[in-house]
This record gives C-alpha cells, structure tokens and sequence, in this order.
C-alpha cells in the first residue's frame, strides 16, 4: 500500500481540542479549589474522607475535700464542614439560609456562635460598628488581620468590604434579601476569621437541641454535621464565682499566644480566675476522626486518627462549706448596714498559706453568665459585681495596721508592756490639726491600746519610729507585697513610698493607725495577721492544692508550702500581741457577743478606715484558736462604719470551719 501523508490539520484539531478540554478542567479546578480548597482525600477503592477534630474533656475542679465544683455537661454544636460542602458558592450560600431558617424556626438564634462582623446595618446601607475605632477591640483586632490576609487596603471602607464579600461570595441582592445578605455575609467572615479551610471548621451555632439537630438533619444538607462537646456546669451556682472564673472564646489579646501553643482559634480557654490559672493542666488535648464516606455521601466508617486526651482535674484548697459561709455571711452583714453595698472577705490556713474561703460582695451566677441581658447587668452595675474585691480591692487597713505598729515598736524598743500613755482625746504638738482618737482612754498600755484601738498610744509610737521602721516589718509580713496567690494579686501602696509626696511628721503619725497613702488587699490583710500569728513565717497564698488524673484522682503533682520570708521576733513580743488581740475579743461586748458560741478561743482586731465623703470601711481580721491558730480571716465592709459589724462575718465563718464533721 502507497505510503499515505498524515492529515496535519485534522490531528492538529484534535490536540487542541484536548488542550482546551484540559485547560478548561484545570480552570474549573482552580475555581473550586479558591472557594475552599481540595475537599477531600482519596483512599483505594475510591472512597473519601474527611477529618474532624474533636475535642478534649477539659479537666474538672474540686475542693480540698474532693467536693466536685466544675464539672462536664454534654452539648451539641452545628458545625460546617470544609471536607463536606458542595463546590459552588451558590450551593453554599443555600445550605448556609437553610440552616439559619431551621434555627430561627426552634427559636435559637441566641444559640448561633459569637462573632466579631465589624459591619452594622442592612444591605447595601452599611457602617462599620464604633468598635472599629477602638484599638484594643476584638473587632479591629480580627478586621486587620483578614484586611491583611486577604490583601484588602487598611483604609477600606465598610461599603467596599461588603461588596468585596457580595462579589467574592456571590451574594446577589438578585437572589437573596438584604437581610440574608447581612446574614451570609456575616458567616462568610466569621470563616475568614477563623481560618476555615481542611483543618478549621467553623461553628455555626453552639448548645443546640436534639429537636433542631433533627430538623436539620431531615434537610439533608451535606455539608452540616453535629459534634459534641462538654460545656462546663457549676455546680454551686452563685457561689465561687470569682474563684472558679470563665470559660470562653480565645480573645484577639491573647490569639497570637494560644495559636503558638497550637489552639484552633475557636477554642475554649479559661478566660478568668482558675479557668485561667490552671488552663495548662485542665485544657485537654484535641483528637482527630476520620470519616470515610462513599460516593453517595453515605458514611461507611469512622476511627480516631488521633486519640483525644482529657485535660486533668484540679483540686482547690477552698472549702465548699466554709465559702458558702462566708458568702452568705457577708451577704446578710452588708444588708443589715444603711448605706453599705460592698465587701469582700479571705480566709486562710496560717500555716501552709492555704486559701481556704474568698468572698466578694456583690458577686455573680457563672452558671449565668453567658445570658447576654444578664451580663449586661452586671456589666453596668455601679457596685461592679464582676470585681473580686478580695484580691483586687485596695483599702486602707485602719486599726487592724496596728498590730505590726505595736511588733515593731517592742522589737525596736519604743515602747514594752510596762509603758503608758495618757489619752486626752487628742494627740497635740502640729500647727494645722490635731489628729483625734476614737474616746479619751486616760492610761493606757500596750494591751488596753489594741483591746480600745486607742489612736494616741499608736500616734506616739508613730512619732517615736517614723514609717520607715514600721513598714520594713509590715512589707515583710505581707502587706503592700505580692501575696503569690495564682489568681489577681495587686501589690497596694506602702505609705511613706508614694513618689512626689511630702512627708512629715503628721504623715508618721496617722500611718501609725493604718491611714495616710496605706491601700492593700483583703488578701495582704490575711497573709499579714497569718505571719504574725504563726511566729514571723510569711507563706506564699494560694489556691491549688493538687493536679490529679481526670477522674482517677490519681495525684500528678501537689502544692508544697512555700516561705516567701521570716521575720524574726520574740516569744515576749508574740504573747503580747496574742494576749491583746485576745482581749479584743474577749473583753469587748460589741464584738464578743459574735464569738461567744465558737467551740474556741479566737483573737483579732478591729478596724475603721476614713474614707473622704464616706462613712468609714469596717475591718476586722480574726484567728483561731488562740493556742495554735489554724484559720485567718480577713473582712472589709465599704462603708460599714464600725469595725466591730465586720467582726459578726469573721465570727460566721469560723463557726462554719470549726463545727465541721
């Protein structure tokens, strides 16, 4: 057969033809792969899957007793899944309407995940929220980094960001209301933020019912699926609060430090008190689930690729039944005074640092606190519930300083058990104003000074020492220094060391009886009376008692008594102050009459702290027993006048601690 010349035009045809067909596949590839990237990987047999991250029990919290405080509810999230959803926007914005109308049907629109959406309004007539322009907002925060991420300008407006969103996400006002715009819009940036993609999905709507999870399963969207999760459950509720502390959403202050110990950025974390203290030991650690599924999208198995991994449990020193006492007590006192609306109270064991009870008044209901009208007020309560008071408010100590004015002046020779004073009334000897005491005393020693709280024996101790060598005893019994405590802990203001300030012999004076620039927490006041009444040894404070295996109880790791620093005293100079604040409460009616039903002897000392404009802030700190004390308790009331209404909370919770089984 002749030889026969190829036909050139005819295979040139076809290799075009399958170029074209390739390029347009590829094109078609890109297009879907701009959306959400490549959704699945393939496994032989040519079945697909997917991969889920699920989530690790956070750990639980107890008391000392083994008295469960936190603990673990099971709930159940709407989750949109990258691996699952179709490969067109129009198809996504469909699912995505038709899962918010089955929420709004179940009335859970409160349910749907917290966001960061910048942009306020309906389509097309749009602003960005006021939080855009605060620089410390989550909401600028996030807005900066999706501009960033997106290549987007900084100086955008919210117009052209809605529109970018519109046109990116094909959000035709064509094909859906204004308000649907609004909604799609927001979730799409909601994704954004988050980083959705292969290994982030994102959570449409949390703590949702069986009944709306059916609604939507009945839909058969694919790329919906549900996961469950521990939301946490306060036993105790109303009580502990601020110890206990918030559980919530990575915050864009704390994003880039959770993202570096590997956080999704939808995590829970603890956001307050030893739901933040402790997060490394009770956040566990996430597991992956692989979900092979047909072509059909029928599952057709699922295994753990990696295992999830409790976080472990916590077990505080607090005692359930003592700060229940200690709430309720203060609670009751603070109503009972005209005027007073404020306070807050520490208990601690003396001779490990141990913290046995925290109050603070007015408190708060965690098992509440994601309720937005209930946030919002205590949020705008005048008397800010929120505050912990007990580590974080800073009083002046009146009286109760006077017990570490009297330490310092038997060390340093200024006075001894033989001295007397005579009071007038009124301490004499300064141009402008003569400081007053609180009756005329006539005389009076070391012990009938701190039995009265007389102002004159302490006004010329003041004199005699000057502040300096007050305070170099006081800072290093705990007042004015860091407590240690895991939680909150200002260090307060030390007179004599406020910088500017002029000082004088007037100033010496008033120091003396706990005034002038004197500002420290409930917390100091407790750490202080403990390291005089344990001999000089000054505990750090704290919290936690023991890291265990998550319901095993299995100890990991245990607190050990920590010395933060000792100061050396004589046996003659603690059995004065021990006799004389037992006097304080023994041969004072005022204050007796609240201990005379303890089954044992206790001591203190009261106090009153001016207040410009105000009634005076009682105070009272307390130990017992007299013998080896073994619990400190430390009460201000804002406003409650005398020194002795705060004596009446300290005598409650001792009660409380001592009748125990």
């Amino acid at each position: 057969m002749p030889y026969k010349k190829p036909n050139l035009n005819i295979r040139s045809f076809v290799l075009l033809s399958v170029f074209a067909l390739i390029c347009l596949v590829f094109t078609g590839f890109l297009a879907v792969f701009q959306i959400r990237g490549p959704q699945t990987d393939y496994v032989p047999g040519g079945e697909n899957k997917r991969v889920v991250t699920v989530s690790g029990v956070r750990g639980e919290i107890y008391d000392k007793n083994g008295v469960k405080l936190v603990a673990n509810s099971t709930s159940h999230n709407v989750i949109y899944e990258y691996g699952a959803m179709p490969s067109t926007f129009a198809e996504i914005n469909g699912e995505l309407v038709t899962v918010l109308q089955k929420i709004k049907d179940a009335e859970m629109e409160d349910k749907l995940s917290d966001d960061y959406f910048p942009i306020e309004g309906i389509y097309p007539n749009v602003r960005f929220s006021s939080a855009v322009s605060d620089t410390s907002s989550n909401e600028r925060y996030y807005l900066l980094k999706i501009l960033e991420r997106k290549n987007l300008p900084e100086d955008i407006s919210a117009t052209e960001l809605a529109e970018y969103y519109v046109n990116r996400c094909g959000l035709s006002d064509e094909t859906y209301t204004p308000k649907q715009v609004m909604e799609l819009m927001r979730l799409w940036y909601e994704m954004d933020r988050i980083d959705f993609g292969q290994f982030q999905a994102y959570t449409i709507a949390e703590n949702v019912t069986d009944e709306l999870i059916a609604a939507i399963n009945e839909t058969n969207i694919t790329g919906v699926t549900f996961t469950s999760f521990t939301e946490r459950q306060y036993l105790y509720p109303g009580y502990a609060s601020h110890i206990l502390g918030q559980v919530g959403k990575i915050t864009a202050e704390s994003a880039e430090y959770y993202s570096s110990l590997g956080y999704p950025m939808d995590a829970y974390v603890g956001r307050s008190g030893c739901e933040l203290a402790f997060e490394s030991i009770l956040h566990g650690q996430d597991g992956t689930m692989v979900i092979e599924y047909d072509d059909d999208g029928s599952v057709i198995n699922t295994y753990y690729e990696k295992e999830p991994i409790s976080g472990n449990d916590v077990y505080l020193t607090i005692d359930i039944t003592v700060q229940i006492a200690a709430e309720d007590a203060l609670k009751k006192r603070i109503d009972e005074i005209d005027g007073a609306e404020a306070g807050a109270l520490t208990a601690i064991d003396p001779n490990t640092g141990a913290v046995i009870a925290i109050a603070s008044y007015p408190t708060y209901d965690l098992s509440r606190i994601s309720e937005t009208e209930y946030y919002n007020s205590l949020s705008t309560n005048e008397n800010r519930p929120l505050s912990n008071r007990a580590l974080g408010g800073l009083y002046a100590p009146g009286s109760t300083y006077k017990i570490g004015v009297a330490l310092a002046a038997l060390e340093k020779g200024a006075t001894d058990t033989k001295y007397t004073c005579e009071c007038t009334g009124t301490y004499t000897g300064f141009d402008s104003g003569n400081p007053k005491c609180n009756g005329v005393h006539e005389s009076v020693n070391i012990y009938t000074a701190i039995q009265e709280s007389c102002n004159i024996f302490f006004y010329t101790l003041g004199e005699k020492l000057g502040v300096k060598n007050i305070t170099d005893y006081t800072a290093r019994l705990g007042l004015g220094v860091p407590t240690g405590i895991e939680l909150a802990d200002p260090e307060g203001t030390v007179a004599g060391t406020v910088e500017g300030k002029t000082w004088t012999k007037f100033e010496d004076v008033t120091a003396a009886i706990g005034q002038s620039d004197h500002a420290y927490t409930p917390m100091q006041l407790s750490v202080y009376m403990s390291s005089i009444v344990n001999g000089g040894t000054r505990y750090t404070a704290h919290v936690f008692d023991s890291e265990r295996s998550f319901h095993s109880k299995e100890v990991i790791s245990d607190y050990k008594p920590t010395v933060a620093d000792t100061v050396d005293f004589s046996p003659e100079t603690y059995k004065t102050l021990i006799d004389s604040m037992a006097l304080v409460v023994s041969e004072n009616s005022e204050v007796n009459r609240y201990f005379k039903n303890l089954p044992v002897t206790a001591g203190g000392k009261t106090g009153t702290a001016e207040k410009d404009g105000q009634e005076d802030n009682a105070l009272f700190c307390g130990f017992a027993p007299l013998e080896s004390p073994q619990i400190v308790v430390s009460c201000v009331i804002e406003e409650g006048q005398h020194g002795y209404y705060a004596s009446d909370v300290v005598a409650s919770v001792m009660k409380a601690y001592f009748q125990q089984p």
